[in-house]
């Protein structure tokens, strides 16, 4: 049976496209309370995971007496933009390991970051997205006393520890690895064991906290100015985020009443502007302030609006059936 319809692409009142796809909302014990379609969807979480996997790193640094600061993990975390500032971060986490970007074993790629593209050449591989992520792994890697040349190893004492933790804060044992674009092995989760993650996240205590005060801190690094991420982050500081590539999106939420929830989308087709709406209409739907661009963005026809994507009318009562907490 094809999952539910949860966004319609509408252009001059007429419905141009539809996605389908999956939402599982958790409570902080893994309690799923409330669903679209599959909660229990096995999915390739990609970089929704990068918070969980730099809770990895940072826990080898800290056994060899290092560390990551607010900055360095938050771009441990990213999918970023490949800004000069996000460049120059990652960078920064190589040279502290005594590395530098011929290391990094993620591809070489443009910066999306429309002004750096500009003055760029050829592709780097700092400006990769996922360069802050490599060259963290890299700095735990060097701390532990391993080759670099196999931090990627999924059978390697990094790798496997992240493996370890990623069980941990989600309660399902993650399957794979299949291997994610940037290189770097790609885990398998149920969609209600990412968003119970997330919800862990939120709660920002624990082994957690420096993540989600990363996050929380410095949410330019984690995306940048185009990113759902970002702006979800940006728009209301009880929120932490993250996308992943084919549309599987991650969030956690601090409700007035202090409860942690974990939200987790995955979309059918793999179209990430799909998850904005989704995440974003569930989110304002429990009294969190998330941006009009974000749950209703635009649909052009030269250059003026002719539409919009939004979320379908499930989506947003997904919301009204948790109810929304005093405090």
């Amino acid at each position: 049976m094809s999952p539910p319809e949860l966004v319609h692409v509408t252009r001059d009142g007429v419905v141009e496209s539809v996605h389908r796809g999956h939402v599982a909302v958790v409570a902080i014990d893994g309690t799923v309370l409330a669903a679209l379609g599959n909660p229990g969807l096995p999915a390739y979480a990609r970089s929704a995971l990068k918070p969980f996997q730099a809770l990895a790193t940072l826990e080898l640094l800290g056994e060899a007496g290092r560390t990551l600061d607010t900055v360095g993990l938050a771009i441990a975390c990213a999918s970023h933009e490949g800004s000069d500032e996000h460049q120059v971060e990652a960078a920064r986490l190589l040279a502290d390991a005594g590395l530098d970007e011929e290391a990094l074993l993620c591809p070489a790629a443009l910066p999306d970051d429309v002004a750096t593209l500009r003055r760029t050449p050829a592709p780097t591989r700092l400006a990769h997205n996922c360069s802050g992520k490599h060259a963290s792994f890299l700095a735990a890697q060097v701390a532990a006393g391993e080759d670099p040349a196999a931090y990627l190893d999924p059978n390697g004492r990094l790798q496997r520890r992240i493996a370890e933790r990623l069980a941990e804060v989600s309660g399902a044992t993650p399957t794979g690895p299949g291997s994610d674009g940037c290189g770097a092995p790609a885990w398998i989760l149920p969609l209600r064991a990412l968003a119970a993650a997330f919800a862990r996240l939120a709660a920002g205590t624990g082994d957690l906290a420096p993540m989600a005060a990363a996050l929380r801190a410095r949410p330019d690094l984690v995306g940048g100015t185009s990113a759902v991420d970002t702006a979800l982050m940006l728009g209301d500081a009880r929120i932490v985020a993250k996308r992943g590539a084919e549309a599987c999106f991650g969030a956690g939420a601090l409700r007035p009443d202090g409860s942690p929830i974990g939200i987790a989308v995955k979309i059918a087709d793999g179209t990430g502007r799909a998850t904005g709406p989704v995440v974003g209409a569930v989110l304002r739907g429990l009294g969190f302030h998330v941006d009009d661009a974000l749950v209703r963005p635009e649909v052009l026809g030269g250059g003026l609006p002719h539409g919009v994507i939004t979320a379908v009318p499930a989506v947003v009562e997904v919301a009204s059936r948790l109810g929304q907490p005093s405090g």
